[in-house]
């Protein structure tokens, strides 16, 4: 059957245009059928993979666009620890796709509703994170998991990241990095004020629910967009979306082994392992 495949190329990076051209030619010499992202729009689901070039803020565009679509990336941006393909090795990673060897890794999406005296005031989703951050004045804010009360952190704010998300601004807050598969979010304070930093994980199932308690400026964001300003009183339930986020693994593309190159977190660089890589 001839495979459907979404082709995206990042707007603002001429390399990804004119890497598009070509990898458009070689999968239609490959029988496949390439739909561009102008076709896309009338009807997303016609496709049966998304090809996307450029970095991870392109994948998240997309994810965003098109929910539980499956994503393959290739790298022409900086990081690109979603767009796990580099762009020197795109033909092999999409004859891999092509003749079916690959495999689809599935993460949970965030949802988010702002209630304010009682009103619905704002609904939305995120693939990577729902983030609380004050501005120049500390926040206090009650974290409750599953309407049981954890603890009140004062600080600069609250991530609560995706397994996907949580390599992004969560890890950089000093949170954990969930690993491929993990079915739940990580619950991350932003610099708090106190000598206990402990960070929690909770599983996908799990309703979680921030309170604003003091009068500092707050800003609601998802997915590193602002959403709204938030006020005392104001809460923000947080729990599993419908959509899917869906990568298109191929061989060579592990998440252990992209966390270590991208990252550079290596602390022996010619270490050599010694249950080998392939077992």
């Amino acid at each position: 059957m001839t495979m459907r495949i979404g082709l995206v190329c990042a707007r603002s990076k001429d390399e990804a245009q004119a890497l598009g051209v070509d990898v458009a030619k070689w999968l239609s010499e490959q029988s496949c059928t390439v739909v561009h992202e102008d076709e896309l729009q009338a009807d997303p689901s016609t496709v049966d993979v998304l090809v996307a070039l450029g970095g991870d803020g392109l994948i998240m565009r997309m994810a965003h666009t098109y929910p539980n679509t499956p994503l393959l990336g290739i790298n022409v941006g900086k990081v690109g620890f979603m767009a796990m393909i580099e762009r020197d090795d795109w033909k092999r990673a999409l004859d891999l796709l092509i003749s079916g060897n690959y495999r689809i890794q599935s993460g949970p999406t965030l949802s988010a509703r702002l209630l304010r005296s009682g009103d619905e005031r704002f609904s939305g989703w995120a693939v990577n994170d729902v983030v609380l951050r004050s501005g120049s004045s500390m926040v206090d804010i009650e974290v409750y998991i599953d309407r049981q009360f954890v603890n009140t952190y004062p600080g600069d704010g609250m991530i609560v990241a995706t397994p996907q998300g949580s390599t992004a601004y969560c890890m950089a807050a000093g949170g954990p990095a969930l690993g491929a598969g993990v079915r739940g979010f990580a619950v991350v304070p932003i610099c708090p004020h106190s000598p206990i930093r402990t960070n929690i994980v909770v599983p996908e199932s799990a309703k979680i629910e921030l309170v604003i308690v003091n009068d500092s400026p707050c800003d609601l964001l998802l997915d590193g967009t602002a959403d709204g300003e938030l006020h005392k009183g104001d809460i923000i339930q947080i729990s599993a979306a419908e959509a899917e986020f869906q990568l298109v693994m191929v061989e060579g593309t592990d998440f252990y082994q992209t966390f270590r190159s991208k990252f550079n977190y290596m602390i022996r660089p010619q270490a050599v392992p010694s249950l080998g890589t392939h077992r």
